[in-house]
């Protein structure tokens, strides 16, 4: 009998690599160096001459740390727990994303008002002043604007550090080759688990991006229908190597260079340079969450969903269960088959009281109906026989 089997991995799998965390990262933003360059894009340490940071790097770090002060204590006020978290930069996007909205779109979420008001006033030293900017807006939405798009760029140098390695992914390869075929559903804009695969040559894996007719890029083509490769990578919040291109006389595409994002040639030779500059990738909670249903984000959870339908089995490891939408259409396929058959897969070597604290009510329910099962191993520590028993009968394609 064929099988199959899917993954669904948070950041949490890459921490063995020494990739940060999303407080490492947070960290990086408001106590490293950072400077903002001609090329409208932020750059870690100082400029190269200037021993000084630059005036709209000051401002957005001074806006981000007003952020965190109310994230702060917003959280305080919702924890469930004696201990509140500390907020991250995926806090601070959201909530400065939704500061920008203030002129360059609704704002559907009225219970930020309170939040924009005090934000406004908090931040005065630094918006006031801040005339147009990088982005063009001018005061206190400019300034949300640029710490945004500040956000973006730490993390993207965060997560892309020179000499970084992999570890604890070996299973993912193992796994590769065990079963016929294998969905890899992911959060992360790492490249490791792509990476993984190919160093242990699983050539067989497609990532949406296999559209090899213009030039020195892989062009998003989609999964197709029909057949198909062992392995399908879904990274479900983008990745750093993923840019929004403008290909003279075809269309406006994402892709992914052969070489530097901004030194990659069509197939007639001409340079193509993405619109934005920018990778893409999704920050933030909330506002995340809002763009899972349009452009690319809405193909990728449209195959997401139709993939998820052929498996009875999620092996998850690394995600904390944060993204209501993720979370939602996790608890969609959980009722998909009327038997209730379907079942979630956790790794961890945490007993299931100490794994569901903190966690959605959504999971405590599932637990007791016995539909979550529990593998006590991290994905760097477990083995093949371990989750063996959870792969699915491949169904007739």
């Amino acid at each position: 009998m064929k099988k199959q089997a899917a993954f669904f991995f948070g950041s949490g799998i890459s921490f063995p690599s020494q990739m940060p965390s999303v407080y490492d990262i947070s960290k990086a933003a408001l106590a490293e160096d950072w400077h903002f360059h001609t090329d409208q894009c932020f750059y870690p340490g100082h400029h190269a001459g200037s021993s000084a940071p630059d005036a709209v790097t000051v401002a957005a770090k001074g806006f981000l740390t007003k952020v965190n002060d109310c994230a702060a204590d917003y959280l305080t006020d919702l924890s469930r727990h004696r201990v509140s978290r500390k907020p991250h930069y995926e806090d601070w996007f959201s909530l400065a994303e939704q500061a920008s909205r203030l002129a360059t779109d609704y704002t559907p979420n009225l219970a930020v008002v309170e939040f924009l008001r005090c934000l406004r006033r908090e931040t005065a030293p630094y918006h006031c002043g801040f005339d147009r900017g990088p982005v063009g807006v001018d005061g206190f939405v400019g300034l949300a604007i640029i710490a945004c798009d500040y956000l973006h760029w730490v993390v993207h140098h965060s997560l892309n550090p020179a000499g970084n390695h992999r570890h604890g992914l070996d299973l993912v390869s193992k796994t590769a080759a065990a079963v016929d075929a294998l969905d890899i559903f992911t959060l992360n804009h790492d490249l490791l688990v792509e990476t993984q695969l190919a160093n242990d040559a699983i050539a067989d894996v497609e990532a949406g991006f296999d559209d090899r007719s213009h030039g020195q890029f892989s062009v998003f083509s989609g999964w197709p229908k029909t057949a198909r490769k062992k392995v399908r990578l879904f990274k479900l919040h983008g990745s750093l190597n993923w840019y929004f291109y403008d290909f003279p006389n075809w269309a406006r595409q994402y892709a992914i260079p052969d070489r530097d994002h901004s030194h990659s040639k069509d197939e007639n030779g001409n340079f193509v340079t993405p619109l934005e500059g920018k990778a893409a990738f999704l920050s933030g909670t909330i506002v995340k969450e809002q763009r899972y249903g349009l452009g690319l984000w809405g193909e990728l959870f449209s195959n997401f969903r139709e993939h998820l339908s052929h498996h009875t089995h999620l092996i998850c490891c690394g995600y904390g269960f944060g993204d209501p939408g993720i979370n939602h259409r996790l608890a969609q396929w959980m009722d998909d088959r009327l038997d209730g058959s379907n079942r979630l897969v956790i790794l961890t070597p945490d007993s299931p009281e100490t794994f569901l604290a903190d966690k959605p009510l959504l999971l405590h329910r599932l637990f007791e109906q016995k539909r979550m099962l529990f593998v006590s191993a991290y994905l760097e520590t477990c083995t093949l026989e371990q989750i063996a028993g959870y792969f699915d009968a491949l169904p007739p394609r």
